[in-house]
This record gives structure tokens, sequence and C-alpha cells, in this order.
């Protein structure tokens, strides 16, 4: 359907709406902006202030357990001096000297004494240790499953001869020689040859939970470390043996420390990759976790106050030979200052909000007042429109009972004319076979009359004569179809008969004339029941989309005066089926619930930006005294609220637009169309 589209017009009523809630928009502009200033400041004012706070945390953290860490290497150190100084320690002094230690360090799991045993001399090494008293001695290695078994064949061994607790040692630990695990095995390499304690990576204590660190002090014959490595190895006696409890130890460091909503964890870099994490320290349940529960630290997020300077959260420190990293994560809670930050906006959200809905009030009340107006002339316009057609049909009506009188009259005498005539042309016959030869007088004027004539063209006359009678019949009965005034205000009709009526009124412009060729129309009807509905308001409908119709083919055929382009009206009609029941009876017919009509033409289309605006009221892209801008706003007003129906329009450009209208079948008022 073609609609002439005015820029100007819709450039006006934009701009029309933006200066109108302008005020609005620039307060809202205004606060927003000051609100989003104040935050910004108070967010780096905090944030600063927090980070300075991370920053001492992280130090006095890392000062305090790099102390107690250099405590637990001295007592590591102090047991293998012990050893280089008395030479040969029996398992009673053992005993003694490491008591000392344990109730001072917490964090220790336990201390042993690994001797070296050659592969050569295993077999003589378990006798020795059997005589004496340690029964069932066995050098032994753990499997998979943990279980204690005969150590398997390597160049060198380092079992357990005895450790603090005593309890620990004598019992299940006997014996057990911790190099079979490949991690212990290569800390104990490393501190035979280096001279130095070697730590060994975390590995799971011997109570099966919780992970632990152990550290290997080398032991020389003569006491002190041999200057060259082949030395060191050829004087190797065995090793201190000192295994720590990880989260004992930073329980012990860090336990008198403020660590509220500061998590963090303690790493080993030097690890393997799955086996790097020996430590975290929950602020939320204030425990540290060392067990199968680990898993790697959390990325930053971008809120953190370490995203943009990781270095803030991360500290090495120094343990033997490796370096372990303290890393931190502070929690939502200790950035406390994002919650004053959106304090202060959600104040200045909160006042701007205030007053932009007091404007926006005042600028409503004032649109309301206005829209009432329009809405008042809007409902002006439309009882005069709806007087008019009342006044139009009643016209119409008066017109085709006035006509139908004298055309009924016509009608009828003609059939008794034609009979009188066949009468009279059969005497005449009669009369020429009887009397060939009639006198010269009548002679003359029957060839002056051409009567031969007369006698082949009267009948055609006749039946002209009744041809047109029956046309204006037709005429007169669409006429008095379209204004329903002889019908009462809710009727059971054929929508057929009223979309025919309604297309008899407007053949004079489906006709082919100077400026265009003819609009074919294309009837696609289904059999539809007998429909209640407001008959001479369902006409008005019929009449103003079709006549929208007409309008866009017209302008499509001045536009494109193409001989290939065929003006085409398509009405089409459906049945819409109630949903079956559940259990039909046998037999039983299915009533129709809802009819659907299109009204289709193949004309140029609607701009799809002012699509949503064809059933405005007032709306039209007409010129100025062809259209109102009530055709479509009255139709949906009787198709809607008059019949709760549905009327709705599709359109494409450059091919053409559908209305749709789909009415119930009866129970007017009851239920809407779903």
């Amino acid at each position: 359907m073609a609609v002439h589209w005015k820029n100007v017009g819709r450039i006006k009523n934009a701009l029309l709406g933006i200066q109108t809630y302008l005020p609005v928009g620039l307060t809202l502009l205004v606060g927003l902006s000051l609100s989003a200033i104040a935050a910004r400041g108070v967010y780096e004012w905090e944030r600063r202030a927090a980070q300075d706070n991370l920053f001492q945390r992280r130090e006095s953290m890392k000062i305090t357990l790099q102390s107690d860490l250099d405590e637990y290497v001295k007592v590591t150190r102090s047991l293998g001096a012990w050893y280089d100084i008395s030479g040969q320690v029996t398992e009673e002094n053992f005993q003694r000297f490491s008591q000392s230690f344990f109730e001072n360090y917490p964090g220790i799991f336990g201390m042993a004494w690994l001797e070296k045993v050659p592969r050569s001399q295993r077999r003589a090494f378990e006798q020795q240790m059997q005589a004496q008293g340690k029964e069932n001695f066995q050098i032994r290695d753990r499997d998979p499953d943990g279980n204690l078994v005969p150590a398997g064949d390597r160049r060198e061994y380092f079992p357990i001869l005895y450790g603090q607790p005593a309890t620990r040692y004598k019992g299940p630990l006997l014996g057990l020689d911790p190099s079979y695990e490949p991690r212990v095995s290569a800390a104990i390499t490393r501190g035979k040859n280096q001279g130095e304690i070697a730590l060994t990576e975390r590995f799971l204590l011997a109570d099966g939970k919780t992970y632990g660190v152990a550290m290997f002090r080398p032991v020389y014959r003569g006491g002190d470390r041999p200057a060259g490595i082949r030395d060191r190895r050829n004087t190797f006696r065995g090793m201190t043996y000192t295994v720590y409890s990880l989260s004992n130890l930073l329980q012990r460091s860090l336990g008198g420390l403020t660590l509220h909503h500061l998590d963090f964890y303690l790493l080993d870099p030097g690890a393997e990759p799955n086996n790097q994490v020996l430590i975290f320290y929950d602020s939320a349940t204030q425990k540290f976790i060392a067990d199968t529960r680990l898993k790697e630290p959390e990325p930053l997020s971008p809120q953190s106050l370490c995203y943009k300077n990781p270095s803030l959260c991360t500290q090495t420190l120094n343990v033997a030979d490796r370096e372990w990293t303290l890393v931190l994560r502070p929690t939502p809670s200790f950035q406390g200052f994002i919650w004053d930050t959106l304090a202060i906006l959600a104040i200045g959200l909160l006042l701007t909000i205030i007053i932009a809905i007091y404007l926006g009030l005042s600028i409503r009340r004032t649109r309301d007042l206005e829209a009432a107006m329009q809405k008042l002339q809007t409902t002006q316009g439309q009882l005069i429109q709806a007087e008019k057609m009342s006044s139009i049909g009643q016209l119409v009506a008066g017109v085709a009972h006035e006509i139908n009188n004298p055309v009924s009259f016509i009608y009828g005498n003609v059939n008794h004319a034609d009979e009188y005539v066949k009468d009279l042309l059969f005497l005449l016959g009669l009369y020429q076979q009887h009397y060939p030869d009639p006198a010269a007088e009548i002679q003359e004027e029957a060839e002056a009359m051409d009567v031969d004539f007369i006698i082949e063209d009267l009948p055609k006359t006749i039946k002209s004569m009744t041809v047109g009678a029956e046309r204006i019949q037709n005429i007169v009965l669409s006429l008095r179809n379209f204004s329903r005034t002889d019908e009462a205000e809710i009727k059971a009709v054929d929508i057929h008969q009223g979309l025919n009526s309604t297309l008899m009124i407007l053949q004079h412009r489906l006709k082919a004339t100077a400026g265009h060729q003819a609009i074919q129309v294309v009837k696609k009807y289904a059999e539809l029941p007998l429909v209640e509905c407001y008959p001479g308001q369902l006409n008005q409908v019929f009449m103003n989309l079709l006549a929208n119709a007409i309008d866009a083919l017209e302008d499509t055929l001045a536009e494109n005066p193409s001989k290939d382009y065929i003006p085409t009206l398509t009405l089409c009609t459906e049945v819409l089926q109630k949903s079956p029941p559940a259990n039909p009876i046998d037999g039983a017919a299915v009533n129709p619930e809802f009819i659907v009509i299109w009204i289709e033409d193949n004309g140029g289309g609607i701009p799809p930006d002012i699509l949503p605006n064809i059933f405005n009221p007032f709306f039209t892209t007409k010129p100025i005294g062809k259209g109102t801008g009530l055709g479509l706003s009255i139709s949906y007003q009787i198709i809607v609220e008059k019949h709760l129906g549905k009327l709705n329009c599709f359109s494409k450009l450059g091919k053409g637009t559908e209305f749709r209208i789909q009415l119930p079948v009866s129970h007017i008022g009851q239920n809407h169309p779903s």
C-alpha cells in the first residue's frame, strides 16, 4: 500500500519530543556526571589506602614467616652439627637432644636419623639391626597403596634407624627408606653432593591426611664438610631428617597476625606443576588448609588491588636451598572501599533521580493534558466520521429504496412487454402468411418502417432492457447490503456478501480509465459460517481497507506505468477451527471459532519506519484533502474493541501490503481471541 512519507513532519515530531524532555535529560547528565566524579575521587583515595594497608600486611607476614622458617632451618642444622661434634650418637641421646625442639617448635612433625647403607651391605646391615634387638628389621619402601614392602634394588639405601617421637619410629616407620620417593631422593642427593641442607617438595605425611616438607642435613665422617664433591661422597655417613607439618608451622608463625579478610597461598615454584601449592589460608574460616583440598590460586580479577600491580600481592621467601612464594588474595571485604564508592554513587544517583522524576512528572502532567485534548479531538473526529458514515448509510438506503420502486415496476413489466411483443409479431407473421400481397399503401408504409428489421431487433431490445433492469436491481441490493439500515444491530451475516457489496460500490474505481489499466480482483473464498457482528460497521471496515488498497494500486500505476505490471487486489477468507476435544465423539463436528480475512494488494508497500503508526488517529501520509487519518484508526477500533478481534498489517516495500482481520464467529463481547 503506497504511503507518502513526510520527512518534515517526522523530524518536527522527533525534535518536539526531544525538546519536551530536554530538562530531564540535562538534569540526569549533570547529576550523573557529578556523582561519577565524586565516586571516582573516593574510589581512588580509598584504593590507595587499601594498597598501603596491603603492602604493610604483606611485609609483616614476610618478616614473621621468614624469621620462623629460618629458625626451623636452624633446628635441622643444629641436629646435624650435633652429629658432627659427637661422631657417634646413640638412640637414647638422640631422643633426649631432639625432645627440646618438639617443645619449642610445634611445626616439627618428626625427626630421624637416616644412615647410608650400600647395596652390598644391605643384608648384613639388616641382620646387625635384628641382633641389636630390632626384631624383624628390614629396609622397606611404600607401594602406591601406602603399604610397607621390602625395598627395591638401589645403589644405596637410607633407612630410618631411630627418630622422635619414638613411638612413631619404633613401629611401622622403623627401617623405612624415604628415598624410594623420587622427590625425597633428589633432595638427599643434593644435600649429599653440596654439603648443605636440602628441602623437599611437599608430600603427604605419615598421618595420610596433611602435607608437609622435609629437610635433610648431610653428616660426614670426621665432622667437617669435605671441600671436594668426591670427598663428600666418599665420607658421607647419612642424614639428619626433619619433617615439618605445613599447617602447624604457619599456624605458629602467622597465628598472631591480623589476617582478617586476607586469603593467601604459599607456593613452591620450583616443584612439579601439580605439586606447587603448599598451603592455603581461608580468612572466612580462619583455617590453614594443607591437604588434598588444595587447588591453584584463582586468577586476579580486574577489581583486585593487585590486578595492575601483581608484585603487590607476592613475596619471595628463602627456605634452605629453595625459594617459596607468598601469594596474597584480598577478599571483597578487604576492599571495602568499593562499598564506600558505591554509597557515594548511590546517594548521587538517588538525588539525581528524585529531581529528574519531579521534572519528568511535571512534564508528563503537561503532556497528559495535551494528550487528553488530543484524545478529545480524536474522539470528536471519530464521532463526526461515524455520524457521516451513518448519514451516508441512511442516504444510500433511501436512494436504493426510491430507485427500487420504479426499477421493480420496469422489471416486472418488461416480461409482460416481451410476451405482448411476441404475440404481436406472431400475429404479424400470420397476416403475412395469409395475405402475402397487401394493399399498396400498406406495403409502402411497411417498407418505410423496415418491418423486417423491427421484427428482428425488437426482441433484442426487450432483452437488453431486461438485463439493464437486473443490473440496476443488483446495484440496489448491494447498496442496501452495505448500508444495513434494515437489520438489527448485531446479526449473523454472510461475510462474503459484505465484501462483494463493497466491491460493487467501488466497481467504478476498478475499471480501466484513460489514466491506468483495470485493477484485477482475485477472490479466494473458503466456505464460511455466518458470523455474529455489527454488519454496517464491518462493511465500513471493508470500505476503508479496500479504498486504501485501490489508492495504493493507483499510486503504483502512476509511478510505474509499465504494461508488465498488473495491479491486483486479492481477497481471501479462511476458517480457524477450535482445538478438538480430548475424547471426541464419533461423527461429532468441530465448530469453527474464528474466521480470517486477508485483503492484499501488490502496490508499493509501506516503509518500515512508519508502519507502526498507521493505526494512530489522524496519522496520514496522503496529501491534504485526500485523507483524514481516521479510516484505519476507526477500522482498528471496530475490529478490536467492538468485535474483540484482531487487525494486523504486514507490508514489504516494493512488494505490497496485506491487512489481516481475525473475527470470532460468535459470543461477541465474551472472549478475546488468543
